[in-house]
């Protein structure tokens, strides 16, 4: 499927004197008998075959989709967005430790599972003083895991205590890890083990997953990541070794977006692939979340589509 993606920043619509549309701004355009225009309500695939999005760059450049026919949209839907959440999990001491002289030393280990293949696999460790209480070894969890300095980048460096329970979180994208890089790929998945406990009469309950990691949709960071994965098709910027120089991006890792998708078929069929190969293009737009201006954009597919597809109203 050839993907396109065109981010606006809630900016109102605008041309500057060339026609180029405004930083920021999004157009949905036509094609008239004068070449591109913008589409209007009350404009159908009948009077208006052809549409194309457009977005207006921080390079003063406009970033344009490939022209579509209406009459070729097999879809056209969004999603609204939603926040992602990274992993919380859970250990409570359970019982009074031990009268052993000197206390014993507790193991605990956290796997990374989003990779495939070997796993990582991070510990430390903390001593349990002798008949400890609950809450006395929860401190001395949290105290220990949060003194360390060497927590990899997955692993949310700080923990917190609430009564005996300690809680530990995995990262999510844009969440600043302890080494100070930013954590820009899916929520971490992750598990806790007590690697040795020789601590015979407390034990250990842990919740894996006491919040799920999830990738919301529509967070800055993963639209960042999403437009860059397409900067060959936006930008024609291909060889990345040789011309490093990456263009500037549209997305803003602060702001949160409304997803659209138009899908469409490159040969007025409507089958995704004609002897194997694919037939397919998608147009994305990723428009401020309840911003007045995406509206707009909303509203002007919305009505040229009116009676071929079910309104979309985020």
């Amino acid at each position: 499927m050839a993907r396109h993606l065109i981010v606006g920043d809630g900016t109102a619509l605008a041309r500057a004197a060339s026609g180029l549309v405004n930083d920021g701004g999004v157009s949905v355009e036509k094609m008239s008998a004068s070449g591109p225009t913008e589409l209007v309500l009350g404009d159908t695939p009948a009077n208006a075959p052809q549409i194309r999005i457009v977005g207006g760059g921080t390079d003063g450049r406009n970033i344009v989709t490939p022209w579509i026919y209406g009459t070729d949209v097999v879809n056209w839907s969004g999603k609204s967005y939603t926040a992602a959440a990274a992993q919380t999990t859970t250990l409570l001491p359970v019982a009074t430790a031990a009268a052993t002289v000197g206390g014993k030393e507790l193991d605990i280990k956290f796997v990374f599972r989003n990779g495939k293949g070997k796993q990582e696999i991070f510990s430390f460790a903390t001593t349990i003083v002798a008949s400890s209480v609950i809450a006395d070894s929860g401190q001395a969890i949290i105290d220990a895991f949060n003194a360390l300095t060497d927590v990899p980048d997955w692993l949310n460096p700080t923990a917190t205590l609430s009564t005996a329970t300690v809680t530990f979180t995995g990262a999510k994208r844009g969440d600043t890890a302890q080494s100070g890089n930013t954590w820009d790929y899916e929520p971490v998945v992750f598990s806790t083990h007590i690697g040795s406990n020789p601590v015979t009469t407390q034990t250990y309950t842990i919740v894996d997953n006491l919040v799920d990691a999830t990738t919301g949709y529509g967070d800055g960071f993963a639209v960042k990541a999403f437009e860059e994965s397409l900067m060959g098709t936006s930008h024609g910027y291909y060889n990345r070794v040789e011309l490093p120089n990456a263009p500037t991006t549209q997305t803003a890792t602060g702001t949160n977006y409304d997803m659209y998708s138009l899908v469409a078929t490159k040969d007025g069929s409507s089958s995704s692939q004609i002897n194997g190969v694919d037939n397919l293009i998608e147009l994305n737009i990723a428009l401020k979340a309840g911003d007045a201006d995406s509206v707009v954009v909303e509203n002007k597919i919305n009505a040229y589509l009116s009676g071929l597809f079910t309104a979309v109203v985020l």
